[in-house]
């Protein structure tokens, strides 16, 4: 079965305050342990972009991740709801690829704050960015400090028993884990 993948990512150490968010939003999900200062969250519904409530009620740097193995991959980066880093890449048919707003230096500061290399970051968003076995997908979610990336998506989690540490926040306010 090819990979589906859908996440945000929160520039933040503080899990509680992405728990409040999904919450706020009116959402169901479940929220990872903070690692490299960022917090993974999936929410249940649509996925194929960034949700208007989840934005909304985003308090800083917000990242939507998205990777399907057959079709393409996007990342889109977010300054509370403002759109500051928009990227598609679809392969299904036709190779394209959208580019609504690619803001390189943010994405090398937050690389370079992983102390990763930004050499050949805008190469991986280029047509032929498959230089090597790791998709340019990985490849940025890797330098980025994201730890939950693969595989994740509200639909393939389940009751989230493969994660230690993880926090399910249920539509009505309430949270178990």
């Amino acid at each position: 079965m090819s990979e589906f993948s859908a996440s945000y990512h929160l520039r933040t150490t503080d899990r509680q305050q992405v728990v409040r968010m999904i919450q706020a939003a009116g959402h169901r999900g479940f929220v990872f342990p903070e690692t490299n200062g960022w917090v993974t969250f999936i929410v249940e519904g649509e996925t194929w972009e960034a949700r208007p409530e989840i934005l909304e009620q985003n308090p800083g740097l917000l990242a939507h991740y998205l990777y399907m193995e057959d079709h393409g991959w996007a990342l889109s980066l977010f300054e509370k709801d403002e759109e500051v880093f928009g990227y598609r890449c679809d392969w299904t048919e036709v190779f394209e690829i959208e580019k609504d707003e690619t803001d390189f230096d943010l994405l090398r500061r937050l690389i370079s704050e992983q102390a990763h290399s930004t050499e050949g970051l805008e190469q991986a968003f280029e047509a032929d960015g498959y230089t090597d076995d790791v998709p340019p997908a990985y490849a940025i979610a890797q330098k980025l400090g994201w730890v939950y990336f693969e595989r994740l998506s509200a639909d393939n989690i389940g009751e989230g028993e493969d994660f230690a540490n993880l926090i399910r926040v249920e539509g009505n306010g309430n949270q178990a884990f």
